[in-house]
């Protein structure tokens, strides 16, 4: 019996000397970069790191199945337990882990790794932590483009994609404008909210901005434009446009135009040669006469 309590105090301790740390219990990162969450514990021996096992598991909730997104096991990375979305974007920094450090390094952040990650070591005993990762998206790209109604009416319209949502809201020549206003929120597929906003009633006269306010990234960009000089299709239901929001001639219009520059060019081209063989001749005639 009092070899029994001798070990059960002894294994005890042993779990309580090996203790794993956070030393950040949540990371903010921005869509596309790159991130490394740390996992501390006490420096192994080097003989040890063969019995290490470190697991990096991955919970869109908490209510949700664990997705592995990493395993170091028998002093190797085990890819093929890998989740399929994070082969050859997350590794474990396996140099670090002689000095206690298990950290996760995921390249190309995705919406989607956002999240509670699970860091597991076992070395003569075992202990986790808990680390959330929230993953943000700027509305930077704000394209615009502006509408003719059949009956005049100019009307300007913006769109970006962003995360997590945000609020837009117009103004004129730098004050908000009380103009009638329709604004859209699309959730896609990768995760991204994709607003479009209109405003109607619009002065080419005036400036005018569309501007994103993301409260979570306390975060404003706008998109400022001025109609003077801008190119409107008249009653367009479906307008395109290019990557900047102009519109563009449809394809057909464009293969029609270049087929008349190429004719017209074919035309002058025969008639200066006609022209040409025309004055050989006259200057031919012209020398026979002389000569008679």
């Amino acid at each position: 019996m009092l070899l029994f309590l001798f070990i059960l105090l002894n294994f005890q301790l042993i779990q309580a000397l090996f203790v794993v740390t956070a030393p950040e219990s949540a990371y903010t990162i921005q869509y596309g970069d790159t991130v490394e969450m740390i996992c501390s514990f006490p420096v192994p021996k080097e003989d040890d790191l063969n019995k290490l096992k470190v697991s990096w598991k991955h919970f869109l909730t908490k209510d949700q199945q664990a997705r592995q997104v990493t395993l170091f096991n028998n002093g190797r990375e085990d890819f093929l337990s890998q989740e399929p979305s994070y082969k050859g974007r997350a590794s474990l920094l396996n140099q670090e882990l002689k000095y206690g450090r298990a950290i996760l390094k995921i390249e190309e952040v995705k919406l989607t790794d956002a999240g509670i990650y699970l860091c597991l070591l076992q070395l003569d005993g075992s202990d986790y932590q808990e680390i959330t990762l929230n993953v943000q998206a700027s509305y930077n790209t704000i394209k615009t483009f502006s509408n003719e109604s059949n009956n005049n009416e100019l009307s300007l319209t913006c769109e970006s994609l962003g995360f997590p949502e945000a609020k837009v809201y117009w103004k004129q020549n730098g004050v908000n404008v009380s103009l009638p206003v329709n604004t859209s929120y699309i959730r896609n597929k990768d995760g991204f909210y994709k607003i479009t906003s209109t405003i109607k009633g619009v002065d080419i006269n005036h400036q005018y901005d569309c501007v994103f306010w993301n409260k979570d990234l306390n975060e404003e960009t706008k998109a400022s434009t001025k109609l003077s000089g801008f190119t409107h299709e008249s009653n367009s239901e479906n307008p395109q446009m290019n990557a900047t929001g102009y519109y563009i001639r449809p394809m057909h219009t464009v293969v029609i135009i270049g087929c008349i520059i190429i004719l017209l060019a074919v035309f002058v081209i025969l008639f200066y040669k006609q022209r040409l063989l025309c004055f050989k001749c006259f200057k031919k005639k012209g020398g026979r006469s002389s000569t008679l």
